[in-house]
């Protein structure tokens, strides 16, 4: 009997050792919320576009970002798991080949240029990553390497007010579909941090990360030809939408992010 009574005292013993690598102060789950925000110099941004300033103090001011709330679990001692939501909103300027912008002269004279619109995308998603500690952290303590899937279903819509000298469609698609429609983006990246533990509860986040998103190079890559060559933005080969405007400016706030966090340690 004492040798089974030892034996069940060493099981528990090794079983609560054990435990205790894949836990924090026996806390297991975390809940953040974290942001990650960018410059946006070249483009107009969520931020400042709607200050009356100057537009270039604008976009030197103001900044993208996006929101990630997640519910993060210690998979072991030196990594965690988790998913999240995400949240992006921006105001973006663009172009569509299917769509015209007509001026009247006063000869009768009606000149179709392509119509430079503004517009305004907005993305809800999902988000999963994971998380390694190395050197002396542990979960979900110090330095961390953070490797994340992101989804994005982004809803664009263009701003048609003041066309009062007219529009042309250049193709059989509904005009309400050129100018507003909705879509789908993926993007991974990676992210380099230090998590700060404080009062054992409370979980403080410095970070920054690079990625990309699995598409959103189209207008880059008319952009590039076109200062480098004659190509002008009305190939058939590659024309470029409103979609693609949209999808461009999830991209460029999406490459490079500083983020900040704060994460609850409830149990």
């Amino acid at each position: 009997m004492k040798k089974t009574i030892l034996l069940l005292i060493i099981a528990t013993g090794l079983a609560t050792v054990s435990g205790q690598m894949y836990n924090y102060m026996g806390n297991h789950i975390i809940l953040n919320m974290e942001g990650y925000f960018s410059p946006a110099w070249l483009n107009p941004n969520p931020v400042s576009s709607g200050w009356d300033i100057p537009k270039p103090a604008q976009r030197f001011l103001g900044l993208n970002y996006f929101l990630s709330p997640s519910v993060e679990f210690i998979a072991w001692k030196k990594g965690t798991v988790g998913v999240g939501y995400n949240y992006f909103n921006s105001p973006f300027v663009g172009t569509d080949v299917r769509l015209r912008k007509g001026t009247v002269y006063s000869d009768g004279y009606v000149d179709w240029e392509r119509a430079e619109l503004n517009g305004n995308v907005t993305a809800h998603g999902f988000n999963a990553y994971y998380k390694h500690y190395f050197g002396k952290g542990f979960a979900p303590l110090g330095h961390y390497l953070k490797f994340t899937f992101d989804g994005f279903f982004y809803h664009y819509k263009m701003e048609t007010e003041g066309l009062y000298l007219g529009i042309l469609t250049t193709t059989e698609e509904p005009y309400e579909e050129i100018i507003e429609n909705r879509g789908s983006i993926f993007g991974l990246k990676i992210e380099y941090g230090y998590d700060f533990i404080v009062w054992n509860r409370l979980k403080l986040t410095l970070g920054t990360s690079l990625g990309s998103t699995l598409g959103g190079y189209k207008v880059l890559d008319a952009k590039i030809h076109k200062e480098f060559s004659i190509y002008n933005g009305d190939d058939p080969k590659r024309p470029i939408h409103y979609d693609n405007h949209a999808r461009s400016r999830i991209l460029g706030a999406y490459w490079f992010g500083v983020k900040l966090g704060v994460g609850v340690i409830p149990f």
